[in-house]
């Protein structure tokens, strides 16, 4: 018997999330289940999802409310109209009228008939994600196992939703710090499953820094990512240390401005995966400025790719490195702890950077190969679907 695995969440384009569902998504499919993905945003022909699976078993809650619903695609249609066509239809169902009419309960019953289709559900969320409270109720109410793989920084908020919340079968985090957020919970079902990469074959093949002199920052141009705070401080470093960005998002204007007329500040923008890994090669440091994270993916990347990480402490990332002797933090608030940090970090031999990097590299491929978390993942959804 194939068992039907329904997995939602605001799956888009680029980042973790995307990448994530797709893994998991993959690894599901390869072991004879039957897969739906479903997403609540929209997404391009470009998502990351379909490096993992194929674009027919990829659905938008959007198309689907456009194909069932006459007055929703008309509405949708004068959106289209007046914005010259530049999206698909899909784009614009979810408009200002539409939401003051019944949008939000037609999306609602399109869920439950996806859930009462399916023998188990993963929901690929923030905990505040839009329709996870309806979801749970109703796979609880229908007897569904319901997991979420929690995407990002478990917070105070949080809590308000505890009456829902107790009833997850089971929840997926990156860390016990994260998973420890939702001690408040008296039923509190959960795994650690972190990240892989998924360039692991060409990150191990990446020679170990040996080297103190280029660091990369790969990731979202947003505040939570402390991306400016980060550029003021290496403004204000005054070593003889390159700093090169990738990334895109709402920042990426006033970061060129604080970098204007830098020399040793590169920005390069949004990079395809290909390029990425030859600007990792050309690093021998991976920088994490984070606020909030659950991961971050980037940290798995460094470790696989035998380079030092200079990070605050955030998500995982305590976790990942405990007991190795890369200990290099900072505190995206305080412009001397990244200049300790990097004195420390000068103060290296050539020999002794390489043995970091090796250790990192060591540590990743006991911990996080990408088939050791595949094994996690069927392990856990193999027992649930067993005791349903």
């Amino acid at each position: 018997m194939k068992y039907k695995v329904s997995i939602i969440g605001p799956i888009g384009d680029i980042g973790g999330r995307e990448l994530e569902s797709g893994f998991i998504s993959k690894t599901l499919q390869e072991n004879d289940y039957d897969i739906k993905v479903v997403s609540t945003i929209n997404y391009t022909a470009d998502s990351q999802i379909f490096d993992f699976v194929d674009q027919t078993n990829v659905q938008n809650i959007n198309k689907i409310i456009c194909d069932k619903n006459l007055w929703f695609r008309f509405l949708a249609y004068l959106g289209y109209l007046k914005s010259n066509r530049k999206k698909p239809l899909s784009y614009y169902v979810s408009n200002a009228i539409s939401k003051k009419t019944w949008l939000k309960n037609f999306t609602v019953k399109i869920i439950k008939k996806i859930v009462e289709q399916s023998d188990i559900i993963i929901l690929c969320v923030q905990i505040s994600s839009v329709y996870v409270k309806e979801i749970v109720e109703y796979a609880h109410i229908k007897k569904k196992p319901v997991v979420i793989r929690t995407s990002a920084t478990i917070n105070e908020a949080d809590r308000s939703h505890k009456e829902w919340l107790e009833k997850v079968t089971l929840f997926i985090h990156h860390s016990e710090s994260n998973a420890s957020r939702l001690s408040f919970l008296n039923k509190h079902n959960y795994k650690i499953i972190d990240q892989c990469t998924y360039k692991e074959n060409e990150l191990l093949k990446l020679n170990p820094s040996t080297t103190f002199n280029n660091f990369l920052y790969i990731g979202r141009l947003s505040s939570e990512k402390g991306i400016i705070e980060f550029v003021n401080m290496f403004k204000n470093l005054n070593e003889n240390i390159h700093l090169k960005i990738i990334g895109d998002g709402e920042l990426a204007n006033v970061v060129c401005q604080n970098i204007k007329d830098l020399k040793n500040i590169e920005f390069l923008g949004y990079l395809s995966q290909q390029k990425i890994i030859k600007h990792i090669e050309q690093s021998d440091t991976i920088v994490i400025s984070s606020y909030e994270e659950s991961g971050p993916l980037v940290g798995v990347e460094a470790m696989a790719a035998a380079r030092l990480i200079i990070s605050t402490k955030v998500g995982a990332m305590p976790q990942r490195l405990n007991g190795l002797s890369n200990q290099f933090w900072f505190n995206i608030k305080e412009q001397d702890s990244l200049a300790l940090v990097v004195n420390k970090l000068k103060a290296l031999s050539s020999q002794e950077i390489k043995a970091i990097a090796n250790e990192n590299r060591k540590h990743y491929l006991a911990n996080y190969r990408e088939n050791t978390l595949g094994n996690l993942y069927k392990n856990a959804i193999f027992n649930l679907v067993k005791n349903q």
